[in-house]
């Protein structure tokens, strides 16, 4: 068990670098269609010429990343993070095989929308796993960690995309996030088991940081003094007596 304020344990830091890396390779695909855009295009009977027919493809992605990014934060405060992290990577790989196994426009699109919904989700599960491991004076770093490696997860997407088409086609760019993916949903949940922090969420982290004043910290004795104001919604704070 880590000492309160002193870090995450080794094995904690495992799981923090498993999400993260998830984080990064899901950015990846935002951009790895970018060079198998046309060899995609010609896989579902569409020609090179019709490219704007094509967009979707891409925006598909997009548009679950988004759209997932304000709603996962209160599904990891009621589930957990390390549920909704192996649940986000899950519906990513479904996406993946989904989008490898298309011969038509609206399998591809509904194949690179989830993608991006199971992608979109790892963030704010990953940014609120690290307040959960980390103190508040010391979550500066690992929130930047988890911002650069997105950033260069996108970069590096495209360069992907390059090495995968140098010896496959481009149904093995999906085939790979498919295994890959559930490569990082099982690590990452046999981390968290390892660890304890499995079920954790921020109904556990709202109870410390939510409440008006702290009446026991870990490790020391409880304050003495009358108890805090108790306040019921639809009914003024009492102070004392009547």
């Amino acid at each position: 068990m880590s000492v309160p304020g002193a870090g995450p344990a080794p094995r904690s830091r495992l799981l923090l670098g498993l999400a993260a890396g998830a984080v990064a390779f899901a950015a990846a695909d935002t951009y790895v269609v970018v060079l198998a855009l046309v060899d995609m295009m010609q896989g579902i009977g569409l020609s090179p010429e019709q490219l704007q027919r094509a967009a979707p493809i891409v925006s598909g992605f997009l548009l679950g990343y988004v759209a997932m990014l304000p709603l996962i934060g209160r599904i990891a405060d009621l589930r957990g993070r390390v549920p909704v992290l192996t649940a986000a990577l899950i519906v990513f790989a479904f996406g993946s095989i989904l989008t490898a196994a298309a011969y038509d426009m609206t399998t591809m699109v509904g194949g690179r929308f989830l993608q991006g919904v199971g992608g979109g989700g790892l963030v704010p599960a990953t940014l609120a796993l690290v307040a959960d491991l980390y103190p508040a004076h010391r979550r500066a770093i690992p929130l930047g960690i988890v911002s650069a490696v997105q950033e260069i997860g996108s970069v590096l997407g495209p360069l992907l995309g390059a090495v995968v088409l140098a010896v496959a086609d481009w149904r093995a760019i999906f085939l790979l996030n498919l295994a890959v993916g559930l490569v990082l949903a099982a690590a990452i949940a046999a981390a968290a088991s390892r660890e304890g922090v499995a079920g954790r969420g921020a109904s556990a982290a709202s109870h410390e940081t939510a409440s008006p004043r702290v009446v026991e910290q870990r490790g020391a004795p409880a304050t003495s003094g009358p108890p805090p104001v108790v306040e019921q919604r639809g009914a003024p704070a009492t102070s004392g007596p009547p």
